[in-house]
């Protein structure tokens, strides 16, 4: 009877090999599993044991003559009246009767395996549907290198040591270390046992419901698409899914975006409000019945507008919006939201009816992308920069373009040619901020240096500046009419308080009103995850009002002049900050002045010009208050270490 079955389990193993085998020759792929090459034979050898592995993850031989008897899944071949198709039968009947219990013997080589003993048992076994099989398994230790697929390979090492869990692979490094933050562990710790199982049949399970969703053609890795899925639903979640139909379900909503994960240009980023051309569109499609008479829109704050300048700054656009758009927008504001309990108050506001929903920080992003999935029909926006997501929209604004004026002005009053200037933090964006304030002190006074320290740095930055004869420094900006010292250029008296004499200023209202004035005109201008293929940053700028330039009574009239004539000459588009040449702290040409940089470009900065006598700070060096901000909008967040994170 088992022997009857097994023919035709080898007959239907058979049509797949052969099927596997045109699939790939059409697609100019190797039809055959992989052959090891004797070369990597001579490599370190390490004896792991008998262990069970992935079966998926046994992918050639170490015999090429071998490998053109299976098709890449290790699917026969060979036809059903040869040696090779009765044994494999015998195999199969084995395994129908009794079981197949030897342990195949193979190599590992970069986390997949080749079989020197035992083709015919994998052969067999996976044609019969089984997950994982026996194998005596030996390591070959590749020669470290600069290559990034061994790189990555030593990373999981270090993570094969806590986890014992095979067939999870990423694209980049750093994403053992970050799926260890995600579920909970240091970087050092050992997984229990009982974990171990857990999360193999789980990351089993999601494996498949991905690729069954069409993951292969993503480019992705199931692990790279574990990493995304964790930040909309927490390791709980993942853990305690039943079934591959739970995994799909949720993968479903994250679908568009694991897709911009993996677009090498996933951010559409929006540089102005509508042109009145594309508002009269947008009218056009109102009147047709795009339109809503009346929107409710939620704002949520970290702090309050007593407690922080920058939730003053926020809480002013949001009266200004409210005060301009009258009874067609209904406004609820939350205050002192913490990021462990944004989700529920995010929830809160859904429930009462809110269609848009602001998160004024970037702290506040997590809770919103995991609540953003589970209501696809409400649009969300976070007030941060760069982030990828189809289901949040991040806003900012180009704060650099009031800076360079503000440069100007100092390089025009500056006598002794040093001026000092503090950076909040390491972001994307501050570095910007930084050179085109250096560049635009260079423009009225060729001799000027910038020295640079840092809110974000233990210190006295303003005594330091002190000691050093420094009158002129650039601090904090100007976001709202609090009491918080004062703000952006200032002159530094050797006795007394600062005085403002400039500094860019923050109008979120311009913005608030904008973005709900085209939701009210036609939703459709504010898409939603479900009609967006590409993630949408809004990053206005001068032009937009949504960042100017403040000055005070103490600036000289000539400097309020010049400062106008650069204000007039950005909002045009006449003048661009970086379009002058610029050579990097290194002295590297950076740009020879004859075209401007990129808005890639200047937003991911991580190079200060050779104006600036200071450094970017690195993470370790941090006060605590600040790494929660820097691991999510450093200008090298990637290579900052999620165990740092998780710690800060």
């Amino acid at each position: 009877m088992a022997s009857a079955e097994a023919v035709q389990y080898y007959q239907q193993a058979l049509k797949q090999g052969q099927r596997e085998y045109k699939n790939c020759v059409h697609r100019g792929l190797n039809p055959n599993i992989q052959a090891l090459g004797a070369e990597k034979l001579q490599l370190s050898q390490i004896k792991l044991g008998v262990m069970e592995v992935p079966i998926y993850l046994v992918v050639g031989s170490t015999e090429e003559a071998r490998c053109n008897s299976f098709s890449p899944s290790f699917f026969p071949l060979m036809g059903t009246d040869t040696e090779f198709a009765m044994k494999w039968t015998h195999l199969c009947a084995a395994q129908l009767s009794e079981g197949i219990h030897d342990a195949v013997k193979c190599y590992e080589y970069l986390g997949r395996f080749y079989v020197q003993e035992g083709n015919k048992r994998v052969s067999v076994l996976r044609s019969m549907g089984s997950a994982t099989i026996q194998a005596d398994v030996i390591r070959l230790m590749p020669e470290r290198s600069d290559d990034i697929t061994t790189q990555i390979y030593m990373e999981f090492l270090d993570f094969f040591k806590h986890s014992r869990c095979w067939g999870v692979h990423f694209s980049d490094l750093g994403g053992y270390a970050k799926l260890q933050a995600a579920l909970g562990f240091s970087k050092d710790e050992d997984w229990p046992e009982d974990f171990q199982k857990k999360f193999r049949a789980r990351y089993f399970s999601f494996r498949a419901s991905f690729y069954r969703l069409g993951g292969e053609s993503l480019g992705l890795t199931t692990g790279d698409a574990l990493l995304r899925w964790l930040e909309f639903y927490d390791a709980g979640e993942f853990l305690s899914a039943i079934g591959e139909g739970e995994y799909r379900k949720t993968l479903t909503a994250i679908w568009k975006e694991l897709c911009v994960h993996a677009d090498t240009a996933p951010i559409a980023v929006s540089l102005a409000p509508m042109s009145e051309g594309e508002e009269k569109k947008s009218v056009m499609s109102a009147l047709l019945g795009g339109g809503k008479k009346r929107l409710k829109v939620a704002f949520l704050f970290q702090g309050s507008p007593e407690t922080s300048g920058w939730a003053a700054a926020h809480d002013k656009g949001r009266a200004y919006l409210e005060e301009t758009l009258g009874d067609s927008v209904s406004v609820k504001s939350y205050y002192h939201v913490s990021p462990q309990e944004a989700e529920g108050v995010i929830g809160d506001a859904i429930s009462e009816g809110a269609e848009l929903i602001f998160t004024t920080s970037v702290s506040l992003i997590d809770a919103t992308l995991r609540v953003a999935v589970k209501y696809p029909k409400v649009r969300f926006m976070n007030c941060s920069i760069d982030q990828p997501y189809v289901n949040v929209k991040a806003y900012y604004c180009r704060v650099y373009e009031a800076k360079f004026i503000t440069g100007a002005i100092a390089g025009a009053l500056c006598k002794s040619g040093r001026i000092g200037y503090v950076g909040s933090y390491p972001i994307l964006g501050v570095p910007a901020s930084v050179n085109a304030f250096a560049l635009g002190a260079a423009l009225t006074n060729p001799e000027a240096h910038i020295d640079l320290r840092w809110h974000c740095l233990p210190g006295d930055y303003m005594a330091q500046f002190k000691a050093q004869g420094i009158q002129l420094v650039s601090d904090r900006d100007y976001v709202a009419e609090q009491p918080y010292g004062a703000q952006g250029l200032a002159w530094l008296p050797p006795d007394g308080p600062l005085v403002q004499l400039a500094s860019p200023s923050w109008y979120w209202g311009e913005f608030y009103v904008r973005i709900v004035r085209e939701m009210l005109r036609d939703p459709k201008t504010i898409p939603l995850a479900e009609d967006s293929s590409r993630a949408i940053n809004y990053w206005w700028g001068m032009d937009s009002g949504v960042v100017d330039l403040r000055t005070s009574a103490h600036l000289p009239e000539g400097c309020r002049a010049l400062a106008e004539i650069l204000r007039q000459g950005i909002r045009a588009g006449t003048i661009h900050p970086f379009q002058r040449l610029i050579r990097d702290q290194a002295g590297n040409l950076v740009n020879d002045g004859s075209r401007d940089l990129t808005m890639e470009e200047i937003l991911k900065m991580d190079w200060l010009c050779d104006r600036i006598d200071g450094r970017l700070p690195a993470f370790d060096e941090l006060l605590p208050v600040s790494k929660a901000t820097v691991r999510r909008l450093g200008v090298d967040r990637e290579s900052i270490p999620p165990e740092e994170e998780k710690n800060a």
